[in-house]
């Protein structure tokens, strides 16, 4: 009797340990998402001022070949979790809570690593806002008169 106690307490820590780093494959599956989607804004925002400023077509198509694997990158990693997701909601069902013998899975999630991208040069890429430490005077419109008191 003491045994059946022993063992089922070890099915459970098992099953809870199990669990435990599936949720934390999960949590790191979908911080390294955000942090791809942010990388991919910020190459979106590469593009479009390369392009406004006239970049050379090889810039541009350089930026478009970073956008695409980011992307592909991104949705590696979505599926990854839609297939965590996918078995977490199996294994539920097969594990009701009591139930004898857990079927132990044991499943690794292996990623490769992206081929490293030589860094191409660019040019200097004016923003399209000054910055704050700039001081930007408003343009006088020759159309109107200098409507300031005292002029």
């Amino acid at each position: 009797m003491l045994d059946n106690i022993l063992n089922s307490v070890r099915r459970g820590a098992e099953r809870v340990q199990r669990r435990g780093e599936e949720v934390a494959q999960g949590a790191r599956l979908r911080l390294e998402v955000f942090g791809l989607t942010r990388e991919l804004d910020s190459l979106y925002a590469r593009l479009g001022r390369s392009y406004h400023a006239g970049a050379a077509p090889e810039v541009l198509s350089g930026i478009q070949d970073d956008i695409r694997r980011v992307d592909e990158e991104i949705s590696a990693r979505e599926r990854l979790l839609r297939e965590l997701d996918h078995a977490e909601a199996g294994q539920a069902e097969a594990d009701p809570p009591g139930a004898e013998g857990f079927p132990v899975t044991q499943r690794t999630l292996t990623f490769r690593a992206a081929p490293e991208v030589a860094p191409e040069t660019e040019p200097t890429v004016p923003d399209a806002v000054p910055r704050p430490h700039e001081p930007h005077e408003p343009v006088p419109d020759p159309g109107r008169g200098d409507e300031r008191p005292g002029r």
